[in-house]
């Protein structure tokens, strides 16, 4: 039998007030390490079809990222934003970056279904903000393996 009351010398008994954290400490735990393996493939979730070339060897973590997809929404690194508000919301972020992040590349995603009409409208946005140095992204060509010869 679990007694609930503490003795106490003055009138026998007293209630007992301490909580029992330890459940709420396991189950803490376990949703930390739900999200520690979640938030990567958060980051990454956002699929394109992106064109391939034989030649891809861009590195985008060096600047700022912009994809186009195909249901012509587009991607300022994490960031919708419609197409209309595309000009300035880059404007500002361009503006609000400090020289040496200016001369970094921007990256330029495009999935292989959009309008090439919507890349160049994106492409003249990025050079009237003021970017020199583009670069498009494209997805490495996969190479069927050789039979191995015996």
């Amino acid at each position: 039998m679990i007694n609930l009351k503490q003795r106490n010398d003055d009138d026998g008994y007293a209630d007992l007030a301490e909580i029992n954290v330890t459940p709420l400490v396991d189950v803490f735990l376990v949703l930390l390490v739900i999200f520690m393996i979640t938030a990567p493939v958060i980051k990454t979730a956002l699929e394109m079809g992106l064109p391939q070339a034989e030649t891809a060897n861009a590195d985008p973590s060096q600047g700022i990222t912009v994809k186009v997809l195909q249901d012509r929404t587009i991607w300022i690194d994490n960031e919708r934003v419609t197409s209309e508000a595309f000009s300035t919301r880059f404007k500002t972020i361009w503006s609000n970056l400090t020289e040496e992040k200016r001369r970094q590349p921007v990256f330029l995603a495009a999935d292989v279904g959009v309008p090439y009409g919507d890349i160049i409208y994106v492409l003249d946005q990025l050079r009237a903000a003021g970017v020199v140095d583009v670069g498009m992204l494209t997805s490495e060509v996969v190479k069927a393996s050789k039979k191995s010869k015996r």
